[in-house]
């Protein structure tokens, strides 16, 4: 991105306007606009050793104007990535009929759709909304509702902002500007928006603070991200599914067990077994006590995981 193109994209980002000159005519354009950008990390892979802004090739004023950093990352997962290529592979097939018998293909893809509807029917999830009537909310939302902030809790997104600010300096990290309030109070509207409530509450707030914590916390070198992460327990875990987060810790005690068979004999074993203990001791600096819920959900069994009360083992196959 060259000089000119980084001033443009400064002013759109802060002032929602492009100033243009040309031709002797000098004029300013509106860009109320959503800015969503992509960028690869230095030498094609990005490294958790080091920050977030060391990992890409972007400004920090460019960085400081987007609300909210999302880092994707490749990582190992067996479950995650045999479901991924059954994907791919599923929709190769549905889109390359067989070329000598149509009829047959056709059948195949009806089949394979109705299996698909089946699958969703007996989904225990949520009801999925159509696609319709999704496209239909959004666009009333947005024309329709625009929440006022005057029973937000301020005293609360300013503290948030002071810790923030502390940590950014103690890290050394993205830094924290004002922009950042600014950016809370967006996402707590788009929250209110999102349910359709003319007023900001504590809940739009407390969920803007969280989605913003995550984004800074996930910036941060991996060597403080846990400790930070530690620190923010009480906002991180506001409305999160606690199964989902006992799915995630387990996980990382899979991916240290894994690493340890690995430098020890050199193969990764072909079978995983955590002690219930170990998960017990993690689940409890998350408040969480009961675990049973979690061992007869479908989230764990739909990752191969099995629990062997007998044992105090939670096993996982691959």
């Amino acid at each position: 991105m060259n000089d000119s193109d980084r001033t443009s994209i400064h002013e759109a980002m802060e002032q929602q306007s492009i100033s243009i000159s040309k031709a002797g005519i000098v004029t300013s354009l509106q860009a109320r606009c959503a800015v969503i950008a992509a960028a690869n990390p230095i030498g094609g892979r990005y490294d958790p050793s080091l920050t977030f802004s060391e990992n890409v090739d972007l400004t920090e004023p460019i960085l400081s104007r987007f609300d909210v950093l999302c880092i994707v990352r490749d990582t190992v997962d067996p479950v995650q990535d045999e479901r991924l290529a059954r994907f791919v592979v599923d929709s190769h097939i549905r889109h390359h009929p067989s070329a000598n018998n149509p009829d047959d293909a056709e059948d195949s893809m009806e089949q394979d759709s109705q299996s698909q509807r089946d699958e969703d029917s007996s989904d225990s999830g949520p009801e999925k909304i159509p696609q319709e009537l999704l496209q239909k909310y959004i666009l009333y939302a947005r024309e329709k509702v625009h929440p006022k902030l005057h029973q937000m809790d301020q005293d609360k997104v300013a503290r948030m902002y002071s810790e923030l600010r502390r940590e950014s300096m103690a890290t050394g990290s993205v830094p924290i500007t004002v922009r950042h309030i600014e950016s809370m109070i967006r996402l707590a509207e788009a929250h209110a928006r999102m349910h359709l409530r003319e007023h900001v509450l504590e809940e739009d707030v407390n969920m803007a603070i969280r989605v913003m914590l995550e984004s800074f916390i996930n910036t941060q070198k991996y060597s403080v991200m846990r400790t930070m992460a530690k620190t923010f327990q009480r906002y991180l875990s506001y409305k999160k599914d606690h199964n989902e987060l006992l799915l995630f810790v387990l996980k990382q005690l899979v991916q240290e067990q894994i690493n340890f068979m690995r430098s020890r004999y050199g193969s990764e074993p072909d079978v995983v077994e955590i002690s219930e203990k170990d998960l017990q001791e993690k689940a409890h600096q998350l408040n969480i006590t009961n675990l049973s819920p979690f061992y007869g959900s479908d989230l764990f069994k739909s990752h191969h995981f099995t629990h062997d009360a007998r044992r105090h083992l939670i096993v996982l196959a691959f």
